[in-house]
């Protein structure tokens, strides 16, 4: 079959439909086919076998907890087990559970006491206050499905971060890289307890919050800070991709910032490929840090992900996404076609960008994946290792706190305890990037209904 008279015909209806009321018409089919599947018709196309294997899999979980499972310490692979488990059973059996029920591998900071781990008792969930924001300014931040807070054990004093993510839309991947492959750029996952509806996911903190917030809060970052962002991601990037793995969701919200290093976080929609290219059922992401091989949804593979960090390394120098300020989201409510055209955005690298990081931005946005940098590679670009003249002294926080004389020091003195939600905070789906329908689109369905996007991978990305 010839594969380039059918994309000629498809680049033609792309070019004159309306790609707003595509990709609303689809979410409204998925969200009535969901609705579908929760009911009886999902049920319906169980055989007797698999009914009989899911009754078993939820008594086996309810004794369980009856002889005095609850919270318990474990190895990596009990904590994949219980998460399969969850994942295995139906959510009217996990309401029955009256108590809590876990798995963790901090035994050092996370004490369990006659089987027991009580939020709110022996671990206290608190919003997260960020260091750079102002006192009394304290949020929630979101995640993908859920909000992350501040944990703290009642008995060590363990500062910890807690993402809670209701049983609907928990799945294994929410935990299962994150446990099984550990590195110093990966948020170190301390374990999992399902509670009141909502499995909570314990990890490593990061008190400076994310890279976005650091945005929202401060606005643009000035290069030798982008500079060290790059370094800590590219090495968390290097051992993903050394095992095969493609985070598929690098942007600013998911690199979190610790005192000595910054680490990636939401693994929910990783992969870990069997084969050099990965083709996928669905569309995997977040629009605006898309690789246009990705959004093709023909196949791809690690690269992807260095394409992403090139369009989040434009946001840090900018404190916007790529294509937003040329293509605003009230004339254009998917970016989907405008990233298979455009691409790379280029033109949205900030003008007083050094010629050393605009030659590792052109390098992390090649359109072609086989000619882009690998993280390997950008690791030892000259913009990632600047001579000692070109990099600034930084002014002693220390000597600040002991002095107390620094302006910012006196600003949030002066300031009152407050909290705000996180709502108000900037996301992609808020300010004047709102817009309605979720960002993660299934192109996955457009294939399906639409014909759209179909066919094996092409030489066209590589």
């Amino acid at each position: 079959m010839d594969f380039k008279n059918e994309n000629a015909e498809i680049e033609l209806l792309l070019a004159h439909m309306n790609i707003g009321d595509i990709l609303q018409a689809v979410e409204h089919l998925y969200s009535n086919r969901e609705e579908e599947e929760s009911g009886v018709l999902f049920e319906e196309c169980l055989s007797q076998d698999e009914m009989d294997e899911n009754e078993e899999s939820s008594g086996s979980l309810v004794s369980h907890v009856q002889n005095g499972g609850k919270v318990r310490y474990g190895t990596v692979s009990d904590l994949l087990a219980f998460v399969n488990m969850i994942s295995n059973t139906q959510v009217a059996t996990l309401k029955e559970l009256g108590e809590e029920f876990g798995v963790l591998l901090n035994k050092a900071d996370m004490v369990i006491k006659e089987g027991r781990y009580r939020i709110d008792l022996d671990v206290l969930l608190f919003p997260w206050r960020l260091t750079y924001k102002a006192m009394g300014s304290g949020h929630i931040p979101k995640g993908s499905f859920g909000k992350v807070h501040l944990a703290q054990d009642i008995e060590t004093r363990k500062r910890m971060a807690c993402k809670r993510i209701p049983l609907e839309h928990f799945k294994p991947a929410d935990v299962e890289i994150q446990a099984r492959f550990q590195h110093e750029n990966i948020a170190e996952l301390y374990g999992a307890v399902l509670w009141e509806q909502s499995v909570h996911l314990f990890m490593e903190a990061g008190e400076g919050g994310s890279v976005l917030e650091k945005l929202e809060s401060c606005g643009p970052m000035r290069e030798f800070e982008i500079i060290w962002v790059t370094q800590q991601v590219l090495r968390g990037l290097e051992y993903l991709h050394s095992h095969k793995i493609i985070h598929h969701d690098i942007k600013p919200s998911n690199i979190v910032l610790m005192s000595d290093k910054a680490v990636l976080v939401d693994f929910g929609l990783t992969v870990q490929m069997t084969e050099d290219v990965y083709i996928p059922r669905d569309l995997r992401g977040t629009e605006m840090y898309m690789s246009p091989e990705l959004v093709l949804c023909r196949g791809h593979n690690t690269k992807t992900d260095i394409y992403s960090l090139g369009t989040t390394i434009i946001h840090m120098q900018t404190g916007s996404p790529p294509w937003v300020r040329r293509y605003p989201r009230s004339a254009y409510p998917s970016y989907l076609y405008i990233i298979h055209k455009q691409a790379p955005p280029l033109e949205d690298i900030s003008e007083d960008c050094s010629p050393a990081m605009r030659g590792l931005l052109e390098r992390a946005l090649e359109k072609v994946p086989s000619l882009r940098s690998s993280a390997t590679e950008l690791l030892n670009e000259e913009a990632l290792h600047p001579s000692r003249e070109d990099q600034p002294r930084c002014w002693s926080l220390d000597s600040a706190l002991g002095e107390g004389t620094h302006p910012l020091l006196r600003q949030q003195s002066q300031m009152t305890d407050s909290t705000q939600d996180s709502s108000s905070l900037f996301t992609e789906d808020s300010g004047p990037f709102k817009r309605k329908g979720s960002l993660y689109v299934d192109l996955g369905a457009l294939a399906g209904y639409y014909n759209f996007v179909r066919g094996p991978p092409t030489t066209e990305y590589g």
